[in-house]
């Protein structure tokens, strides 16, 4: 199960970020804390440590939903308890760790369910059809109501689909 992939990294995936990120400036225009979260954003290639990347993850979260702002006392309670861990994204050298998976894909031969937020700003619809297109015989499902945390904002609806896919594929 691929959910909210990308089947790359670097210039390319930072390009279609921009792209995705500009759509939910304009779509969620004037919304309290939309300058900060994008502002935040901005900051990712400075993390270095868990608090800053703790301080920032809190500030960015209300990108990565459909509509934070639908039901923001549910969203800012889990936005206030991440704790989340820095990662390194750089190599041994202080390089991008850089990848790109795309050419391997079709050589694939398990059931592969691919799973997207049609409003996934950083992994969205746009890798999931690269995926879809060179996976054989994968399916896709796009939560029309989510963005990256389909899990928590469509949890029936993603529950169901990754159930069916793992009883028609057992």
């Amino acid at each position: 199960m691929l959910y909210d992939s990308a089947p790359v990294n670097g210039p390319e995936f930072g390009a279609e970020l921009a792209r995705e990120l500009q759509k939910v400036a304009e779509r969620h225009a004037g919304k309290p804390g939309l300058d900060v979260a994008l502002a935040a954003f901005n900051e990712i290639p400075e993390i270095n440590d868990d608090a800053p990347h703790a301080r920032i993850a809190r500030a960015i979260m209300p990108l990565y939903l459909a509509d934070y702002w639908a039901d923001e006392p549910r969203w800012s309670s889990m936005q206030a308890a991440l704790q989340p861990s820095y990662i390194s994204g750089v190599d041994e050298d202080g390089a991008p760790d850089l990848f790109d998976d795309r050419d391997e894909l079709g050589a694939l031969e398990v059931p592969t369910l691919i799973v997207v937020g049609r409003h996934d700003f950083i992994c969205g619809p746009h890798w999931a059809e690269e995926l879809f297109k060179a996976i054989p015989e994968a399916q896709l499902t796009v939560l029309e109501g989510s963005g990256h945390f389909g899990h928590l904002e469509e949890p029936d609806r993603f529950a169901d689909t990754v159930a069916a896919f793992v009883t028609a594929t057992a």
